[in-house]
């Protein structure tokens, strides 16, 4: 019997508390996930995702200082400094410049705060389920 693969480790970047919380809730309910922390503000994420090295970062845009595209752009332009993680955008920003510039940055995916909840907490259980054993 092989051991049990590590947990994916996920970091949140949002500034709202009411939905960080429910985020974290939901993310709870997935087998195979650790939280690693969360951040709401560019400083304070690349602080945490250059410290706590998660594989995977849920970001937002609109921060309390800073935003989501300055903490893609250091993860694009330094990923040796952040283990190379897989960062994932959740905004209410999605329009498709917006989203473009995004995936430009290296976002593996851009889901819409508005109506996409669903299909990021799937691709999330997709990546936890795709860890080597």
């Amino acid at each position: 019997m092989s051991p049990e693969p590590p947990p994916l480790k996920i970091v949140i970047v949002e500034d709202n508390p009411v939905l960080l919380d429910l985020l974290t809730g939901m993310l709870a309910s997935i087998p195979g996930l650790a939280l690693a922390g969360h951040a709401d503000s560019e400083a304070t994420a690349l602080d945490l995702l250059r410290d706590a090295r998660p594989e995977l970062a849920i970001i937002d845009l609109e921060l309390r200082t800073g935003s989501g595209l300055g903490v893609l752009g250091a993860l694009h332009e330094r990923p040796a400094d952040f283990g190379g993680l897989g960062a994932v955008v959740f905004s209410n920003h999605a329009h498709p410049v917006v989203r473009s510039r995004c995936l430009n940055l290296g976002a593996v995916a851009f889901f819409d705060k508005s109506f996409q909840t669903d299909e990021l907490l799937e691709f999330v259980q997709r990546a936890a389920e795709k860890r080597p054993g």
